[in-house]
């Protein structure tokens, strides 16, 4: 069941993909994303950083407004990203999750989340928290936006707000492949690498193998 209200949400997806970018943009997306519900293999680095060390001052390119995330700004993620994007932000409030969004000229350019208990059904990797740890979750970077600064400003956001409210150490899990995001935890806020994550789907059978 879960695989199929992936497909349904997919197709609703690649729905808003053709409408904003075309069909002649949106096949190639449309046919990787069909071939990825069948067999799918991922490697993540996971990736901790002590909030109790001195954060670093880092400013982003951009005059851009940093703020928490509101109900409201539901909509705005509409805007930005695909329809299961904004259900997931969703999700993540209802949950209590922790959420920052980056504004520019009043235009929502990209946004983050953190939280204190990892929920399984929102996560692809379910690291097990130690008391006093918080996980950093999605982050995302309206394409026109990317490059100006804006992860590490919000990565910083993150640490920051949970750092006052007395927790120690950040944990996320980062896919090899991502390298601004690498770049942004491991030269950029100082983080360090402790385990990998192999992550493995065939259908709707998952494996995931932590070392």
């Amino acid at each position: 069941m879960r695989w199929i209200g992936r497909l349904a949400e997919l197709i609703e997806d690649w729905k808003y993909i053709i409408r904003r970018d075309g069909w002649r943009s949106g096949l190639p997306t449309m046919g990787q994303e069909i071939a990825q519900l069948f067999y799918r293999h991922l490697e993540f680095v996971v990736v901790t950083r002590f909030l109790l060390e001195p954060l670093p001052d880092l400013q982003p390119k951009l005059a851009f407004e940093i703020r928490e995330f509101r109900p409201s700004d539901l909509d705005l993620v509409r805007q930005m990203d695909r329809p299961s994007e904004a259900r997931l932000c969703a999700r993540r409030l209802a949950c209590g999750h922790k959420g920052w969004l980056a504004l520019y000229q009043g235009q929502p350019a990209a946004y983050a989340w953190a939280c204190a208990e990892v929920e399984p059904t929102l996560e692809r990797v379910c690291l097990k928290l130690e008391p006093g740890d918080m996980l950093c979750a999605d982050v995302y970077t309206v394409p026109a936006f990317r490059g100006q600064g804006l992860q590490t400003v919000l990565t910083l956001a993150r640490f920051q707000l949970f750092r006052d409210l007395g927790f120690r150490r950040a944990v996320t899990y980062i896919e090899k492949r991502n390298a601004p995001s690498l770049t942004v935890w491991q030269k950029k806020v100082g983080s360090q690498i402790i385990g990998q994550v192999d992550f493995v789907r065939i259908g709707p059978w998952r494996r995931l193998r932590y070392s």
